[in-house]
């Protein structure tokens, strides 16, 4: 059952959070939010706020900027995934996947940045001075970071697929396919144009 068309049934949800690509964008925020969480609780000093990274506050605050904005801009998307069929313009249905593109895309190579660096100022690091639960947490955020990278690179492959069948379907180049559980998360762009026994063209809208 389609989640979007289906929006008024109570299972409608239940179909939406099994599609393959929902669970993927979801892991990879929940991911975010582990990582800023982790950094705001344990990475700092209590007393002077300085960076446990090696002392480098550019390390922490780097981090939990680009986890935080990819959090919010991941619900975003997971919002956008829900409504996709009561998005009728096709031309915004295009931007929504671009943007999705661009966005993984680039904070796939980000988050990239973030773990050399990240991982560089902890190899510095004095250890003996942190206690266990911050070294954890450090740690953790590498790990996590890595994750990211992995999970926005994936996100942002199955956005360049959708975006390239929604251009196929406004082409005519292609028929109408249900990928909303696989590449990007969304639905198909347009209906499948037919034609009839006479090689006349009849509207998919035609009852």
């Amino acid at each position: 059952m389609d989640y979007a068309r289906s929006f008024a049934h109570s299972d409608s949800f239940t179909s939406f959070i099994q599609k393959p690509a929902v669970i993927l964008r979801a892991v990879a925020t929940f991911i975010m939010m582990l990582i800023f969480s982790c950094v705001l609780d344990k990475g700092y000093h209590k007393g002077t706020d300085k960076c446990y990274y090696n002392g480098n506050q550019g390390a922490c605050n780097f981090t939990v900027g680009i986890s935080v904005i990819a959090f919010f801009v991941g619900i975003a998307f997971l919002i956008c995934t829900y409504f996709w069929d009561h998005i009728t313009n096709g031309v915004t249905k295009k931007y929504v996947v671009f943007g999705d593109l661009s966005f993984s895309g680039f904070w796939a190579f980000l988050f990239f940045i973030d773990f050399c660096f990240i991982t560089d100022m902890w190899r510095k690091t004095n250890k003996t001075e942190l206690a266990s639960m911050v070294k954890s947490n450090l740690q953790f955020t590498i790990v996590c970071a890595l994750i990211c990278i992995i999970l926005l690179a994936i996100q942002a492959f199955l956005a360049y697929k959708q975006l390239n069948d929604i251009q196929n379907e406004a082409s005519g180049l292609a028929g109408y396919t249900d990928t909303a559980g696989v590449a990007g998360g969304y639905g198909g762009g347009f209906p499948p144009h037919t034609e009839s026994a006479g090689g006349s063209y009849q509207s998919p809208y035609a009852s």
